[in-house]
């Protein structure tokens, strides 16, 4: 199986202060790959460590085997990678479909794909990004992700403040780019964990800057009790 991304040895730092100690993983095409974990872990600084974005870090970052550890973040995002961050990164003050057209840096856009995946994008395009409601915006940025067409995409806690429908509708969305062939690593709670055992290939836990647990979700039913102490850890 074709290794997409490949983190070895990471050690991820925000000044002098150490975030990360020694993570490493792989994440295969194809693969939905889920990083669950309470809040300050540092699983939001894992993504941005592989984006390099105003993290410090020691050890090495593959894409489809070439090293991108330190190339910048413009860099990377060439190379067919998508980072949706926890708060979407839309542009408030424009349309839905100015946010769509501005990420894939076209005048006009084919959004049959995004419609295919969400047909009540239809609805949404003439709306300024502000004006829609969380799980809208959370929709709206993974649908954004999709038109760049990544090969590998990095989603930051997805359904973080959204309503259980919203979340299902995310989850759907996640589901349909896995079975399309995308290459995903979502990061989540572990609240969600449940819902994420549905779409998910394999599953990491982190707690304290470390991946101390990774498994397949058909293993999880068996060692759930053990993944279950991880997460009631503080960090």
């Amino acid at each position: 199986m074709k290794k997409v991304l490949e983190v070895i040895h990471l050690d991820v730092y925000y000044g002098k202060a150490q975030i990360l100690f020694d993570v490493g993983f792989t994440v295969n095409q194809g693969e939905t790959v889920s990083l669950i974990g309470r809040n300050g872990v540092g699983k939001t600084t894992l993504l941005k460590a592989i984006m390099n974005i105003a993290v410090t870090k020691k050890g090495k970052i593959l894409l489809n085997g070439a090293d991108i550890t330190n190339l910048p973040t413009h860099a990377i995002a060439s190379k067919a990678v998508a980072y949706v961050p926890d708060y979407t990164g839309l542009i408030p003050g424009v349309s839905v479909y100015d946010n769509l057209r501005l990420a894939v840096g076209r005048k006009n856009i084919d959004i049959t794909q995004a419609e295919e995946i969400y047909p009540e994008i239809r609805g949404l395009l003439n709306r300024r990004a502000d004006s829609l409601s969380g799980g809208e915006r959370k929709i709206t940025a993974l649908l954004r992700a999709l038109l760049m067409n990544p090969t590998l995409l990095l989603v930051d806690e997805p359904t973080e403040g959204v309503s259980p429908i919203m979340a299902t509708r995310i989850y759907g969305i996640l589901d349909r780019m896995k079975k399309s062939g995308l290459t995903v690593l979502v990061v989540e709670q572990g609240t969600r964990f449940n819902v994420l055992s549905k779409i998910a290939d394999r599953f990491m836990v982190m707690v304290g800057g470390k991946i101390v647990w990774e498994s397949t979700t058909e293993r999880v039913s068996e060692e759930i009790e053990q993944i279950k102490r991880f997460l009631a850890v503080g960090a």
